[in-house]
């Protein structure tokens, strides 16, 4: 049986609890980092050159991350997040708009490298986050009520450009609606393939298919796993099947409850006793109510921004 501890943590700035997550995560991380060797990895300077022209409002975020976990060079350079080595994840995303508009989506993942961590920061917005490479975000929502989640693409292809992890960190503090958030996307270069899910408290929302090497697609599409409408990819085996459960579930009247239950069920659920990379958790974003909520088959986790509980949780896969 495997399990993941889920550490929920709150800290306005990176201070201390930051450095202690970012130090217990470190060896893994580095050992990632330098999987194709350190001269494949960018310099120090090319590192911030870039964060600089893409995300300038972030900076100074990074500067004080760097402090507060007292970074070298080489782990300067991991948390740019630039260039990074590639990571691939399944993934299934629907946007619910029939009762209240959520973000639902399923996060698929080996539990040895996930980081776990549910944090709620105050850097440039009120964010809460499920994090990746320490200050990253697989998903999240933020006070204006902008909810964005990713999922692999499908393809093997690399090109130059930031982990999108960042990217949707830098999304989440600088963006309110939907709109503001795609034009990021077609601007900041990301290095792998991603299907990025994100709703806005308006109601607006947005499938946008990030591939390097080609136009950014905007469509409105509510559902998405792991391949792209106009690219051969080389997709999970299942990521056609589970799109198509999506489509199922769209196409009927069902409420929030049941749309979420699906996601709790195979084929949406990917049990880890049958896939290397199963289901870790769901979550669920609520921009109305400004509420974030993750769900495991025996068990979930309901937190806002005003009631947002320091806890830990240890799930147990089968």
């Amino acid at each position: 049986m495997k399990n993941l501890e889920f550490d929920i943590v709150k800290e306005s700035l990176p201070g201390e609890k930051f450095s202690q997550l970012f130090q217990s995560n470190w060896s893994a991380y580095k050992a990632w980092y330098l999987d194709e060797g350190e001269q494949a990895r960018p310099t120090y300077m090319e590192c911030i050159q870039a964060l600089q022209e893409h995300m300038p409002e972030l900076y100074p975020v990074y500067r004080q991350i760097l402090r507060a976990v007292e970074a070298d060079d080489l782990q300067s350079r991991f948390l740019s997040l630039y260039q990074p080595p590639p990571f691939y994840s399944g993934c299934s995303q629907l946007i619910y708009t029939k009762e209240t508009p959520l973000l639902i989506r399923n996060y698929d993942f080996p539990p040895l490298l996930c980081e776990g961590v549910i944090f709620s920061s105050q850097w440039l917005k009120k964010v809460i986050a499920m994090t990746d490479c320490s200050w990253g975000a697989l998903d999240g929502i933020n006070e204006d009520g902008l909810a964005i989640s990713l999922a692999y693409g499908g393809r093997l292809a690399q090109g130059d450009g930031f982990g999108v992890t960042l990217v949707l960190r830098y999304i989440l503090e600088t963006c309110k609606v939907v709109d503001e958030a795609v034009e990021v996307l077609k601007r900041i270069p990301i290095h792998l393939d991603y299907n990025i899910a994100i709703l806005d408290r308006l109601g607006g929302h947005a499938n946008v298919e990030v591939a390097p090497g080609h136009d950014t697609r905007v469509t409105t599409a509510r559902v998405s796993t792991n391949h792209q409408a106009d690219l051969e990819s080389l997709s999970l085996p299942d990521s056609k099947i589970r799109m198509a459960a999506l489509e199922e579930v769209l196409g009927t009247d069902i409420s929030a409850s049941a749309a979420v239950a699906h996601f709790l069920q195979p084929p949406l659920y990917r049990s880890h006793k049958v896939y290397q990379s199963g289901t870790l958790y769901t979550s669920v974003y609520s921009p109305e109510s400004g509420t974030a909520s993750y769900l495991w088959p025996h068990q979930r986790l309901d937190l806002s921004f005003e009631n947002f509980n320091e806890t830990q949780l240890q799930i147990f896969y089968e």
